[in-house]
């Protein structure tokens, strides 16, 4: 096998996409906020499109890796039936790696169920019982560590003593779901040895237990441990610390309109990693994230969107 540029371990997923129409009768909530939509329970909302595709965190971000020319595998614990299948399949012709994918028998896949309506979504999701154990992977130069399921806190464990004894393996951390809902005290240690951690503004100060923002707000971070944040914070654009500047990036716009703004993070973190791995500087890589996530975002899709490097390298912001 060759040498990994990266490794990504996460939950995967089957989702289902629906494209609610603006004429659909959904109506905008009582104080005319354009956040909240809402139906009557019982009624039938039409689709005006739907699809299916494989997903998560961790395949999205190696998907756009290998895009951008990084040798890449996904860790990933699975079902055991069609839809886990359609995912190993699917990653193979991606030419990723999927001698970590794992099934569990007698479960289902796991299943996302996204509402898409004016360019934002809604995700259903629904995480199976999974048990994540360290695998014989070969040496990667980083690990994206992002979802998991409850429980994951003896994997992230032995995840850490592998990152302590593997000096030459990166930490990348972009907490999901169920690591935010557990809260700060159970991922205090993994901070504590993750070299790029990729959150966006609320999830940083939520993890702060702040109301900061800005450069503040990195450096509060920092005392976490993470040696390099990333914090996305959506028409503000990203910024990053690396314990002595802060860089920031605007957003980047193409024109088009927003479709659907699934897998904008994955596809910033794709971009970013690539950058870093290929030697480039901390503005490229904020750069090439940006870039990244601005395409994807005008496809309905986790991934229909991400770039290649010659894509990426043509565009000037």
């Amino acid at each position: 096998m060759n040498k990994l540029d990266l490794l990504t371990i996460g939950d995967s997923s089957i989702d289902l996409f629906m494209k609610i129409g603006d004429n659909s009768g959904l109506t905008e909530s009582a104080d005319g906020s354009s956040e909240k939509f809402c139906f009557f329970h019982g009624s039938k909302i039409p689709v005006e499109s739907f699809e299916t595709s494989v997903a998560g965190n961790a395949i999205n971000v190696a998907i756009g890796a290998k895009l951008l020319k990084l040798n890449a595998a996904v860790y990933t614990e699975l079902g055991d039936d069609a839809n886990t299948d359609r995912i190993i399949s699917e990653l193979k012709s991606w030419d990723i790696n999927t001698d970590f994918c794992k099934k569990n028998k007698d479960t289902p896949t796991d299943l996302h169920t996204i509402i898409v309506f004016k360019g934002e979504r809604t995700i259903f999701s629904y995480h199976g019982k999974r048990q994540y154990t360290l695998q014989d992977w070969p040496q990667p130069k980083y690990i994206y560590y992002t979802s998991m399921p409850e429980g994951f806190e003896s994997f992230q464990h032995e995840l850490i003593e592998y990152i302590s004894k593997h000096r030459g393996t990166g930490l990348a951390f972009n907490p999901g779901t169920i690591h935010m809902k557990t809260g700060l005290a159970a991922l205090r240690d993994i901070l504590k040895v993750t070299d790029i951690l990729f959150v966006n503004k609320e999830e940083a100060q939520r993890l702060t237990e702040s109301a900061l923002s800005g450069e503040e707000l990195h450096k509060k971070l920092a005392e976490l441990g993470p040696k390099l944040s990333v914090i996305t914070d959506g028409s503000s654009g990203s910024s990053a610390y690396d314990g002595i500047k802060i860089t920031h990036q605007g957003i980047y716009d193409d024109g088009r309109p927003v479709e659907d703004m699934t897998g904008a993070g994955d596809s910033f973190s794709a971009g970013f990693m690539a950058a870093i791995v290929h030697g480039k500087s901390l503005e490229t890589a904020l750069k090439w994230g940006t870039i990244n996530a601005s395409a994807n975002i005008k496809v309905i899709g986790s991934f229909k969107g991400l770039l290649t490097i010659k894509e990426i390298e043509s565009i000037n912001i």
